[in-house]
Order: structure tokens, then sequence, then C-alpha cells
């Protein structure tokens, strides 16, 4: 059955709102409203989107199954952890360590979830693979097209195409191992590993 271009889009605007709530994605973002404290805000915006995650997983239970399953990948995560133990020997940004290492935790989750795991589990259900391949990438590129404009607006090109590029990459990722295992660890190896 042809999905109907009115769910689709609604797929997408979903996306895009939850997407909006990326902690730290945005300047003017939602905690931003509470504090003028960047480290204050950042953390209430962390805080917000884990939430809001958890409420996700605890509704798609279904989708989790699939997306959690018992894989050899899950052996992966070892790499961000180990990564996570050198963090405070080489870390130089101005917000707390900890609070770095909770915010880019978070983020990492929120954004593999909502893009690679329901995004593409709903896309999954109404579209061939090579649909949801394209669409998730392009949404995953979408989502920093729109709100880092700066940086990864298609007239920063090799940015933006870099964007797109991770994109396809974590979605072929994804559709062909079934589980998040790889996307988050590898996602989460990138955060620790460029951290200063």
């Amino acid at each position: 059955m042809r999905p109907s271009r009115r769910t689709l889009l609604l797929i997408s605007v979903v996306w895009l709102g939850l997407w909006y709530l990326t902690p730290g994605l945005l300047a003017n973002g939602a905690g931003k409203l509470l504090t003028t404290d960047i480290d204050t805000s950042i953390l209430i915006e962390t805080i917000l989107a884990l939430i809001v995650v958890v409420v996700l997983v605890l509704t798609h239970r279904r989708y989790n199954r699939v997306l959690f399953a018992r894989s050899w990948s899950r052996w992966l995560y070892v790499l961000p952890l180990v990564l996570a133990v050198t963090v405070p020997f080489r870390y130089e940004l101005e917000a707390p360590v900890a609070l770095y290492m909770f915010w880019m935790t978070v983020s990492d989750f929120w954004q593999n979830y909502l893009t690679f795991g329901l995004l593409q589990s709903y896309l999954g259900e109404r579209l061939p693979a090579w649909g949801v391949l394209v669409t998730s990438a392009v949404m995953f590129w979408l989502g920093h097209a729109v709100f880092l404009r700066q940086s990864f607006a298609p007239v920063h090109v090799l940015p933006s195409l870099s964007i797109l590029a991770l994109g396809f990459v974590l979605a072929s990722l994804r559709l062909g191992l079934k589980t998040l295992h790889l996307n988050l660890a590898l996602h989460l190896s990138f955060y620790f590993v460029f951290v200063g």
C-alpha cells in the first residue's frame, strides 16, 4: 500500500518538531527561556530531551525489541566507555566535563533514536528500503541544515555534504544491522574523541 503524502509529511513534521528539542542545538533553545546561563540552559535542555526520550522509549516497545535486540554489536559500547575515561584528561571546553558527557550521551541517544530508530521504523512500514534510506538520511541532513544553518546550510557545501553522507552511513548501518547499537557506539565515540 502506498503511503499518503500527508502521512509522510506528518511524520516529517513531528520528527522536525522533536529534533528542535535536541539539547544545545539552538542559541535560543528551550533552556534559554528559563535562564541566561549557558551551562544551566544546556542542562535544562538535556533533562528535557531525556524525559521526552524516556517517554518515547516506553511508548514504542514494539520497535525497541528490534532496535535494542541482542547482537554482537552490543560489544561496541566498550569503545565509547573507554573513550569516556580519557575525556577528562583531554577536555578543553568551558562547560564542566560532567555536563559535557551527560549532554553528549543524551544527545547521541536522542538523535539516533529519533532518526535511525523511530523515523526509520515508521518509514519502514510505509516505504521500500531505498525510500527509507534516502528519506532518513535527508531528514538527518535537514535537521542540521535547518537548525544549524551557520554550519550545515547548503551554502556551506563541504560540511553540508558531509552531514548528508553521515546520514546515509548511519541509515545504511541501521537498515543492515536492524539494531541501533553500532550507530550509538560510533556516534558517541565521535563526541568523545573530538571533545577539545
